[in-house]
């Protein structure tokens, strides 16, 4: 039985957290420092698909390799993407002022940024976050949540969430997580979108890569606001084994942290989408009778992703033509004259399509009474198999388009 908890990073016995003001953004908390109790502890990563990736991606997969990390560092208000040489250097240098700080390696510290691409980080006000974290870190739920606000850019509200679930030898583990995202978001990870997360399971490096990337796909990578994919975006998991659970590897892993793992990735991609820019509608997409897994998942998405379908959610407009021309161009094998497509919310739904035709007006009234909802659902029969698959998203708005046209001025 998976019971959500109080909090979210710092609710796993063995870590600590913080977040603290500096000045890089323009307002708010706006750096962010994790650390083990432990040190270094087996860890797991996962990146963006961009190939314009920002300093601190690069810095981090390379301090990743020997699969175990201590500590992460990371700011919001500027990306530190597209810098050059002297942003690897900065970044490199956030990594070895935090290290100095928590007395361990600068290998064993993962960095994070998000905000402005394209601006170099102000480096002395850096070190002031590393000496004010360091005066704060804490285990408190309060530090974990003021954490998870100092990943916040554009975001409207905080994003974290920790569960409790029991394992197959019966041990109780912790799991916790904090996000940030509302725009740049269509992550494709191997989302701008952070991700930190932490277990105090007993599991190998590669135990939690695979349960890590089994969990994005089904989650994280079902998410677009906007269908733009940042050069920062990354989700990092750090396991401390104070549970002391039967280990869980790659190769006998274990269904309960699986799904205890999915419910923390799940209900953080789900506040993402929530949290768009701007946005007024929370978009569901579900889609059933795919012929298999991977063609649900492509069909969900391009659902989710298309600009023309958020538009018209922007507007009650139920107008299921944009629907199924992103099922056309989602990649997704199916039967066009099958296809089947509802509106749903609130316990109430409206059929627009049915066997692939049209329906008349009266359908048509109703779904856009429905449409006005604030969370909807846009339900999909492929009839062509046994594959399902959810994504989310949100509405595109006039908002949207505010924000984002004055972004860096």
């Amino acid at each position: 039985m998976i019971s959500v908890v109080k909090g979210g990073l710092t609710a796993v016995p063995g870590f600590r957290a913080t977040g603290v003001r500096t000045g890089i953004k323009h307002r708010g908390l706006d750096f962010f420092l994790l650390a083990s109790e432990k040190g270094s502890v087996p860890s797991a990563g996962l990146f963006t698909s961009n190939k314009v990736k920002g300093a601190p991606i690069q810095v981090t997969q390379k301090n990743l390799e020997d699969q175990k990390l201590g500590a992460i560092v990371a700011n919001s208000g500027c990306a530190n993407a597209y810098t050059g040489k002297t942003g690897l250097k900065n970044a490199e240098k956030m990594t070895k002022l935090t290290a100095r700080a928590l007395d361990m390696d600068p290998d064993d510290v993962g960095v994070a940024s998000t905000g402005l691409i394209g601006t170099q980080l102000p480096m002395d006000l850096i070190q002031e976050g590393v000496d004010k974290a360091l005066e704060t870190l804490s285990n408190t739920w309060e530090a974990g949540e003021n954490a998870a606000k100092a990943l916040m850019t554009t975001d409207t509200m905080v994003k974290e969430i920790a569960v409790e679930t029991d394992l197959e030898d019966g041990t109780k583990v912790t799991i916790g997580g904090a996000a940030k995202g509302a725009g740049m978001i269509h992550p494709d990870l191997q989302a701008t979108m952070l991700a930190f997360i932490t277990t105090d399971a007993y599991i190998t490096p590669a135990g939690l890569k695979s349960a890590l990337k089994k969990s994005v796909d089904q989650s994280f990578n079902m998410v677009s606001i906007d269908r733009d994919t940042s050069p920062n975006d990354m989700v990092i998991a750090l396991a401390n084994g104070l549970a002391n659970n039967e280990r869980i590897t790659r190769k006998h892993p274990s269904k309960k942290f699986q799904e205890g793992l999915d419910k923390v990735t799940t209900e953080l991609a789900k506040k993402i989408a929530k949290d768009g820019e701007g946005a007024k509608h929370f978009i569901r997409v579900r889609v059933e009778g795919a012929k298999n897994l991977e063609n649900a998942r492509l069909a969900a998405r391009a659902v989710a992703g298309s600009n023309l379908v958020k538009a018209a959610v922007f507007g009650n407009d139920p107008n299921w033509g944009r629907i199924v021309t992103a099922l056309g161009y989602s990649g997704a094998s199916f039967k066009p004259e099958k296809v089947s497509i509802s509106v749903r919310s609130e316990g109430k739904e409206a059929p627009v399509v049915l066997d692939g035709e049209g329906l008349p007006g009266e359908s048509l009234n109703q779904a856009s009474k429905i449409m006005d909802s604030d969370e909807i659902e846009i339900y999909i029969k492929l009839d062509s198999g046994k594959g399902a698959a959810t994504a989310w998203g949100c509405d595109l708005t006039k908002e949207y388009v505010e924000i984002n046209s004055k972004y860096s001025t």
